[in-house]
């Protein structure tokens, strides 16, 4: 015979009273049916949803990646069974931290410290999300039920246990799998690694700014978040030329940006036929589609190919690059 509804919140008020008694520093024993697992994956943030199915007076242990400089939370979305819903508040979630020993499937006795405890609401889905750094964007809504707290999660492992809290329920209920589908909650940013050298491969000082704004940066501290989208990358040095970079930075994904400082000495392009004879300075000149070095002050280059001579001048100046392109064209008009 189903128990009347005074009966029912009179268990579970009792109930959910000696549970939430249950101190949030220090650990308690308890004993589990099984432990299903999850492990987040760092390099797969992005597109990262894993589903387990989850029994009544089980457990389910979610592994944290060890770089977790783009996840701000974990949400777990539960399907509940309608043999579940219609029997609201006889289930309780609690999410533990330090969890002892760390989970196995072979193991069913653990010490954990609760950090959360709610009995599974009257309808068919329910999705908890789970802060793990202070500063986070997380906000709760009619939909989604956020932990105020921020557990340590020291050993990397959230651990979500589900357990029955009313006396009466029928065997459907207990018997009734809880699919948990878990995602990872990101941060709207994504990460820059900037690797910045001169050709001679020693340390220089230099200026980095993004954004107009300037950062700090050495070889040792090359990486910056940035929200996500387009951003300018400038370097200032007074022994290179100054470099100006525009780069997209994705969500939750590493940038890389490598930068080789270039020489304030100008410098040459020459393109032309393989036919041509170029000429400079009155010197042959074979360094053909490649950048090189040239003197500041006037320089004279002469292009010959059969009895066609054409001759240009360039007055080079510091922090310059010059291109010199030699080409032949034969034009067609109808008329």
């Amino acid at each position: 015979m189903r128990i009347n509804s005074w009966t029912k919140k009179k268990i579970i008020s009792t109930t959910l009273m000696c549970l939430l008694l249950s101190s949030n520093f220090f650990a308690e024993n308890f004993r589990v049916g099984k432990v299903h697992s999850i492990s987040l994956d760092s390099n797969s943030l992005t597109s990262q949803t894993e589903c387990q199915k989850i029994g009544i007076s089980e457990a389910l242990a979610i592994y944290l990646p060890e770089d977790q400089t783009f996840i701000e939370g974990i949400e777990i979305k539960m399907d509940i069974p309608e043999s579940v819903a219609s029997w609201m508040d006889s289930v309780a979630c609690s999410v533990y931290d330090k969890i002892n020993p760390l989970p196995n499937p072979s193991q069913i006795d653990y010490s954990g410290v609760r950090q959360y405890v709610s009995t599974l609401p009257g309808r068919l889905s329910w999705v908890l999300q789970i802060p793990i750094k202070e500063n986070n964007s997380i906000k709760a809504n009619n939909y989604t039920t956020k932990i105020d707290c921020v557990p340590e999660f020291k050993d990397k492992v959230i651990f979500i246990r589900l357990q029955p809290v009313m006396k009466g329920v029928p065997e459907e209920t207990l018997k009734a799998l809880i699919p948990m589908t878990v995602k990872p909650l990101l941060i709207d940013k994504g990460q820059l690694v900037m690797n910045i050298n001169n050709p001679e491969g020693t340390d220089f000082p230099c200026t980095v700014y993004i954004d107009d704004s300037p950062v700090e940066y050495n070889k040792e501290e090359n990486k910056v978040l940035l929200s996500s989208g387009i951003h300018t990358i400038s370097i200032i040095s007074d022994s290179y030329r100054n470099e100006v970079r525009t780069v997209r930075i994705d969500q939750a994904k590493v940038t890389n940006l490598d930068i080789l400082m270039k020489s304030t000495e100008p410098t040459l392009i020459i393109t032309a036929p393989e036919s041509a004879l170029i000429y400079l300075d009155d010197k042959k000149c074979d360094t053909i589609g490649k950048e090189f070095v040239i003197s500041e002050g006037e320089h004279k280059i002469k292009f010959t190919m059969g009895d066609y001579e054409i001759i240009r001048s360039i007055q080079a100046i510091q922090g310059k690059t010059y291109t010199a392109n030699f080409s032949v064209d034969l034009e067609i008009l109808e008329e």
